[in-house]
């Protein structure tokens, strides 16, 4: 989940962009609770995406992380993203 990721940047394949951490809407139509969540910001700088975490947590998911490092990380890291 995608926490208003630079978007010059893009997200990660298959990602769901969140306007920011209480949009939990897009988040919670997934009904698999065991299914895997990875939130993450532009970079480290921001809090948002360990937010959103606690929220899904708070929620019910059992399968819940932060990429600490945001999308500045993976593309630094030469990842691939994809357009908004």
């Amino acid at each position: 989940m995608a926490i208003r990721p630079a978007r010059s940047w893009g997200v990660l394949p298959g990602a769901i962009l969140l306007t920011d951490s209480d949009d939990f809407s897009r988040a919670s139509c997934r009904p698999n609770k065991t299914r895997e969540l990875v939130f993450y910001c532009a970079n480290t700088h921001c809090g948002a995406s360990h937010h959103a975490a606690e929220k899904a947590i708070l929620a019910g998911y059992k399968n819940v992380k932060v990429m600490p490092e945001g999308i500045a990380g993976w593309v630094n890291a030469g990842k691939q993203t994809q357009s908004l």
